[in-house]
């Protein structure tokens, strides 16, 4: 049996990954199934489109349950943007519009980059670290999502 390499690649891929580069993969995946979905909800493939941004709020709800409360008003911010995402995208889904779902992809995009941020620090720190920046920077980034 031939196993496909692009699943192989990212069973590998996610086994190795680091806390920071989990939640940039959940990121990656919840702005695909939601630019799946917006294909398909101008394609008017309702059931295909409702799919996708179930695979989005699942996405979110656990990028939810990984937060550490404990770490202030960070994890309080994006608590509530995720609980925003999520309520943008039962409506989005309820009421079958596109653009309902782009400003949770733009939501995404942006904290995807900023997590991108953070775990090429974090990267970096690791590899540099006899520095003092890095040290500080390795206290400061909790990678609870």
């Amino acid at each position: 049996m031939v196993s496909n390499p692009y699943k192989t690649y990212l069973k590998q891929e996610i086994e190795g990954a680091t806390k920071g580069k989990l939640v940039l993969l959940l990121y990656d995946g919840a702005i695909k199934y939601l630019k799946i979905s917006v294909k398909y909800l101008s394609e008017n493939k309702l059931n295909e489109a409702h799919t996708n941004i179930i695979k989005a709020e699942n996405i979110l709800f656990e990028l939810m349950s990984t937060l550490n409360m404990d770490t202030g008003e960070i994890a309080d911010n994006l608590l509530r943007l995720y609980d925003y995402m999520i309520w943008q995208l039962v409506q989005a889904n309820k009421d079958k519009d596109e653009e309902k779902v782009q400003p949770v992809i733009e939501i995404l995009s942006t904290l995807r980059q900023a997590w991108k941020d953070i775990v090429e620090i974090e990267d970096k720190g690791n590899t540099d670290s006899g520095k003092t920046v890095s040290k500080e920077v390795k206290k400061s980034v909790n990678f609870a999502g």
